[in-house]
């Protein structure tokens, strides 16, 4: 892989490791189950939406 170790992430607002934001998009895009996704980036009411917005969905 030839991207970041770590990317900003809009939902906590902090830097996460890029396996958490795959794994992320992957679940907001319906290959993984939602429930999968830890809490801490559910806390925003419109987190699905700002995940898909966020430029590194899809990473």
């Amino acid at each position: 892989m030839g991207g970041p170790d770590f990317v900003m992430c809009p939902l906590v607002d902090a830097e996460i490791e890029n396996i958490d934001c795959i794994e992320n998009s992957d679940a907001v895009d319906g290959i993984l189950k939602k429930d999968t996704v830890p809490e801490k980036f559910k806390k925003k009411p419109n987190w699905e939406e700002i995940c898909e917005k966020c430029k590194w969905h899809g990473y």
